[in-house]
């Protein structure tokens, strides 16, 4: 009986890391593209203050969100 308590432990665990696995990539993912709509957000805000024609502020806030997140993702992969 203690061998069969054994293997079935063995077989769960994969199981729970995996779940765990999934989630945190989905959460890295989650906090990339809040990073990107956060910079869109705040850049156009910051267009209609300035009453710009062309969205160049979206634009760059866009691209720092974007910077930003990564950054965020690439330090949680190392730290996995």
């Amino acid at each position: 009986m203690k061998s069969q308590l054994g293997q079935n432990n063995t077989q769960q665990r994969p199981k729970k890391q995996g779940k765990q696995t999934i989630m945190r990539f989905a959460g890295l993912g989650t906090t990339l593209a809040v990073s990107i709509g956060l910079g869109s957000i705040g850049g156009r805000k910051l267009d209609e203050y300035f009453a710009l024609e062309k969205p160049l502020i979206t634009a760059a806030g866009a691209l720092l969100g974007l910077a930003v997140g990564m950054w965020s993702v690439l330090r949680n992969i190392k730290s996995m």
